[in-house]
């Protein structure tokens, strides 16, 4: 009976109560919308942390970590003893170094980086990742034939600062390993698009050959990029990286590495990118922040159309308690009636957030017009389109969290029926 009642009770004001589902409703709707573009853009930031540049894991020296030493490296054979007792796991070698290059009248600071481009297609997309040209890494013919130059390829930045285009010649000049001055000339491949700041307006990428015919170290490699085909490496990344740290420790034992160095270490992406994770844990409270101060708002709504309906029935009341009714049982009424309310926000808000949250995620916000190129936040280059990711957990948690805000308001206007007092109210 007090669920019909308070049923019936919801609709004697129509409007009221239609004004009151709409704000509850459309708070659900932004917390849920709200909670997709943020789980957006953190699945994008892993993206590009691990597909498209570091990978999941990677293996260092010590001093290489710390110093960017160029003499730190690892054996050539580690890569094919990770493969053989992993198999699950794919490598790809990089080697790095600084260097000065040079286009025409402008010049520029630059910083080396060496790939196995069939390997790194394996590991990464940053090879697909380009913006023009080709990521093609193989000599080619000078125009008098003689002379062969190898391609590279540059990031959008420096190909932008240095006002270089497809097929323009570049000198790099550098302190090779030897101690000596390594200089070469090479031929622009392709630009890559923007993956990092640092290395869009510094990167240049070359082969492996054409990095030991420049710097003369063929001793071994500086990074090991990992990547193992288990997704659910990306969320408990700790399993794989015990795998290899005990394989590094049976290789150290066989063929133990020079003290200058530093020993070998294996780090996974959220090591690499503490940012990155600093973010993904932050976007769990967020959403949860958030949601309570937009649910918190449009629950003055709740609270207002019950302080009203429990002073239009005042006289109502009064004469429920005269006859016998219990305070309690005029409480719980009150009570369901707000229940009534929060749960049909509850549905309507869902049922349109997921509509507007699945568009999102489909269609996003296209800011390529302003920005071609994406946009750097926190250090992290995003994408020029800006898109949601819609999980069904966002729906029960935005829900409960409006009809909880929502219960908790309606307690304020609820309480005033038990204090009420009969006589006084009739008169």
């Amino acid at each position: 009976m007090l669920l019909f009642i308070a049923w019936r009770n919801i609709w004697r004001n129509p409007v009221r109560s239609l004004l009151t589902i709409a704000a509850l409703g459309g708070g659900v709707v932004m917390v849920i919308l709200y909670a997709a573009f943020l789980e957006g853009m953190t699945r994008q930031m892993v993206q590009y942390a691990t597909e498209i540049s570091t990978g999941q894991m990677q293996l260092h020296r010590q001093s290489f970590v710390d110093d960017q030493d160029l003499y730190a490296t690892l054996p050539w054979h580690y890569i094919e003893r990770i493969e053989r007792r992993l198999p699950e796991v794919v490598a790809a070698p990089r080697l790095y170094a600084a260097g000065l290059a040079s286009a025409g009248d402008n010049s520029s600071g630059v910083m080396i980086k060496a790939i196995d481009p069939l390997r790194e297609r394996r590991v990464t997309k940053m090879l697909d990742h380009l913006r023009s040209g080709e990521a093609r890494f193989d000599a080619v013919s000078s125009n008098e034939g003689v002379e062969r130059r190898y391609n590279v390829v540059i990031g959008t930045q420096m190909a932008r600062n240095m006002h270089l285009n497809i097929g323009d010649e570049l000198v790099l000049i550098t302190q090779a390993a030897d101690g000596s001055i390594g200089n070469a000339l090479f031929r622009i491949g392709g630009v890559l698009r923007p993956v990092e700041p640092n290395f869009d307006r510094m990167g240049v990428l070359m082969s492996i050959e054409a990095y030991q015919q420049l710097m003369y170290l063929e001793e071994g490699f500086h990074e090991l990029a990992l990547w193992t085909q288990d997704l659910t490496a990306l969320e408990q990344p700790q399993q794989p990286q015990q795998h290899v740290a005990s394989l590094l420790t049976e290789l150290h034992a066989e063929q133990p590495l020079d003290e200058l160095g530093g020993a070998a270490m294996v780090r996974n992406w959220r090591q690499l990118t503490p940012a990155i994770a600093d973010m993904l844990e932050l976007s769990k409270a967020m959403v949860i922040i958030v949601g309570f101060i937009i649910v918190g708002l449009a629950s003055l709504g709740m609270l207002n159309t019950m302080l009203m309906a429990v002073h239009e029935r005042t006289h109502e009341f009064g004469i429920l308690l005269s006859i016998g009714m219990s305070r309690w049982w005029l409480l719980l009424m009150v009570l369901f009636e707000s229940l009534f309310l929060a749960l049909i926000s509850a549905v309507i808000g869902s049922i349109a957030g997921t509509f507007v949250a699945r568009y999102f995620e489909q269609y996003g916000i296209d800011f390529s017009g302003s920005m071609p190129d994406g946009y750097d936040w926190g250090g992290i280059v995003f994408e020029p389109v800006m898109r949601g990711h819609f999980e069904p957990q966002h729906l029960l948690s935005s829900s409960l969290l409006m009809i909880t805000i929502a219960m908790l308001a309606s307690l304020i206007p609820s309480w005033r029926t038990v204090r009420m007092k009969p006589a006084e109210v009739l008169r």
